[in-house]
């Protein structure tokens, strides 16, 4: 089995597990064997356990007992960043999170339109120390460990098969989440994420981006909670969400967000060619890229389950 094979089954594993998991989550077995923070409990088990123990053992049982334990540093991109695209990262996350909200609220708009109807998750931040533990929970982890299966195992995989890692990170990325809901803004934050890491070699970016996106997410609502210093952000959001002035507002700035991503990632690209790190030409065939991703089974079993479980996600909002 060639090392892309592997790889791909072992990402398909993982998915497998991570439904299995979910599936367990809406059956509300967790609470039937005395788990008293279900939510935690799930959370814990698919980031520390799926997303981070069981993708690496595999690799290190499979891959890296033929490749060498060294080759773990290179697969999954542990290198350092320079200094110039550590500002770069910086820019890009800021950018991309002002970008995502634009998208995850056209995106909810039309499936809103379409009928469906999405049941709201939210948080009590009651005290200060459910704020910690949700940017544990919600940033650190998912930013660590999901980076770790969609980023690293991805990239260790189909590094060779140049500029489509990105679209095949951020397609598993997306349907990783298995909630239509989510398909959007996944889909475009995870193009950014491995960008990001297509154009440094390094991991390091993606975990940033990741673990600031979630991290806003969550003060966003604690702020709206509980209000205090930074209740004018707050303010802000609601009426951009809930004015036509508002929005046309943030229409236009997520547009200037999305050209200074084009900007940020054009430099990050001449420099990764420069270095030699990509191809001077964009979309050009890798020569390493032996197999069409049509023929390529762990792929297609993936996608394939992937589009199930978020079609299952959409049918069931449009019948509620």
């Amino acid at each position: 089995m060639t090392k892309r094979n592997g790889i791909g089954f072992i990402y398909f594993g993982v998915v497998v597990a991570s439904l299995l998991l979910r599936i367990a989550s809406a059956l509300d077995v967790y609470s039937a064997l005395g788990v008293k923070d279900t939510s935690a409990f799930y959370t814990c088990v698919v980031q520390l356990l799926i997303f981070g123990v069981m993708p690496l053992a595999l690799y290190f049982l499979t891959v890296a007992r033929r490749d060498g334990a060294r080759q773990f540093l290179t697969d999954f991109g542990i290198k350092k960043v320079s200094g110039r695209n550590c500002a770069r990262v910086l820019v890009i996350a800021i950018c991309m999170i002002v970008v995502t909200y634009a998208v995850s609220y056209f995106w909810q708009s039309l499936l809103s339109l379409m009928g469906f109807t999405r049941v709201p998750s939210q948080t009590d931040y009651s005290s200060i120390g459910v704020l910690f533990k949700e940017l544990v929970l919600v940033a650190v982890l998912p930013g660590v460990f999901e980076e770790i299966t969609h980023r690293g195992l991805i990239y260790a995989g189909y590094r060779e098969c140049g500029w489509k890692f990105v679209l095949i990170s951020a397609v598993y990325f997306s349907l990783m989440h298995q909630n239509i809901v989510q398909t959007g803004y996944t889909f475009f934050g995870g193009t950014v994420m491995a960008l990001a890491m297509y154009y440094t070699g390094s991991i390091f970016p993606s975990i940033f981006i990741h673990f600031l996106n979630n991290a806003v997410s969550v003060l966003g609502g604690y702020i709206a909670q509980n209000g205090g210093v930074f209740s004018f952000i707050t303010k802000i959001e609601n009426w951009i969400y809930g004015s036509p002035a508002g929005i046309a507002v943030g229409m236009v700035v997520a547009v200037i967000c999305a050209a200074i991503l084009i900007v940020m990632f054009l430099r990050m690209r001449r420099d990764a060619v420069r270095g030699g790190l990509v191809d001077e030409r964009p979309f050009a065939p890798s020569l390493a890229d032996t197999k069409p991703l049509y023929a390529d089974i762990p792929f297609i079993i993936t996608v394939v389950l992937g589009i199930g479980a978020t079609a299952f996600s959409l049918a069931w909002g449009l019948m509620r």
